[in-house]
């Protein structure tokens, strides 16, 4: 997880210093997932550089993570429905096949459907790849429940693709009823861009404590979401003391691992002298393959069929493959609570390119660009991960 947090840094650090007024949504957690399913079935030269992105050591390490990933996705309460009891949280994984490239039996027994919970579909890449776009994009609509549409377009897919690996993630969860915001206190405020410019937007306020904590050129917020698990979901606000402070806030977090840093969660309840966060509501979709390769981890790689054997039958009859992935991720926070989904696909083709698609109280005022985390607590888990620039902001 470490790595695909660090991708997430990367990418909003990356929109920052290109003078983006991009919002940015990503979930290192679907990133994560998805590179663990490819590297469980891959072997030599490509297995020990998946395994060197991803820190570890061997691929019974990565299928015990997985199982990890899992248990903590049933403790928040994966399959509940009842959001007044508790947060909805559900993954799904799903892989298309090109039926002239099979998967291997093992892979597709032992891996995608044991470890993963993953049905393989098999299609024809070759001459009906604009209706396995279609299946795609339905299955997407159905498990985000409508956040995310179109994550394929028509023409996107080359015929010569050979399997498509897909996690997705959605959740839905009300803030604790001891910090739910009341909307006659929601009123509209300046809030500062990065550019000097203010738009005027709704912030949601409260009287009551909240868990706080100031650091070097930062204060952090959290705010837990109802729960009748053990493991408990919140959601951290990341705001830098300027208002132009958040390509120095990235930066930081990026050379040092700032996120992982324990430190910045062990925050202590206090009274807040003004406390105000706007609502904000937009989606993101992003090359993960080009993040990557500016980290100088490339994910775009020219793969030896032979490191192929155990996931895909008949990988001897292409001269190489070429791995892509892509996200897109969607969030929404308002009075009553947060809802979210992210999908993340992975592509692998025979050749070519996969395009994309101080000494007075305390307060918090998130009025200019802040970051936004939500991760369980016990595990440390981040599920969803980004930065508002504008809360005002098109699709």
């Amino acid at each position: 997880m470490e790595f695909c947090t660090r991708v997430a840094y990367e990418l909003m650090l990356k929109e920052i210093q290109k003078g983006s007024s991009r919002n940015v949504v990503s979930s290192p957690l679907s990133i994560n997932t998805v590179l663990n399913m490819v590297v469980a079935g891959t072997t030599g030269n490509t297995l020990k550089q998946m395994l060197a992105f991803l820190g570890s050591k061997s691929i019974d390490e990565i299928i015990s993570k997985s199982r990890h990933i899992a248990a903590v996705l049933r403790g928040c309460g994966e399959s509940s429905e009842n959001v007044g009891d508790g947060p909805i949280l559900t993954m799904i994984n799903g892989a298309w096949v090109d039926q002239c490239f099979p998967l291997v039996p093992k892979y597709k027994e032992e891996v995608l459907k044991s470890i993963f919970k993953c049905e393989a579909n098999n299609v024809d890449f070759q001459t009906k790849a604009n209706e396995v776009v279609d299946e795609i994009n339905s299955w997407v609509d159905i498990a985000s429940r409508g956040l995310i549409k179109n994550i394929l377009q028509r023409g996107s897919v080359p015929r010569d693709t050979i399997v498509i690996l897909t996690n997705g993630l959605y959740f839905k969860g009300i803030w604790d009823s001891h910090y739910k915001f009341n909307p006659w206190l929601t009123k509209d405020r300046k809030f500062y861009l990065l550019n000097g410019d203010n738009v005027s937007v709704p912030f949601m306020s409260s009287i009551e404590n909240y868990y706080y904590g100031a650091f070097d050129g930062f204060k952090v917020l959290k705010i837990p979401y109802q729960s009748c698990q053990s493991n408990n979901l919140s959601m951290y606000f990341f705001l830098p003391d300027e208002r132009d402070g958040l390509q120095n806030l990235l930066g930081k977090f990026n050379s040092d691992f700032g996120f992982l840093n324990e430190e910045y969660f062990k925050l202590t309840k206090e009274t807040l002298d003004e406390f105000w966060i706007p609502k904000f509501n937009f989606s993101y979709n992003f090359d993960v393959s080009k993040v990557m390769d500016d980290m100088g981890k490339s994910l775009s790689i020219i793969v030896n069929p032979r490191d192929l054997f155990e996931m895909v039958q008949n990988s001897g009859d292409v001269p190489f493959f070429l791995l892509n992935m892509f996200q897109k991720a969607y969030i929404k926070v308002d009075e009553n609570g947060t809802e979210a989904a992210a999908f993340t696909l992975s592509g692998m083709r025979a050749g070519g390119c996969w395009p994309p698609p101080g000494v007075k109280c305390a307060s918090f005022v998130a009025d200019h660009p802040f970051v936004f985390m939500i991760r369980e607590e016990r595990s440390g888990l981040v599920f969803f991960i980004g930065a508002v620039v504008s809360p005002i902001q098109e699709d």
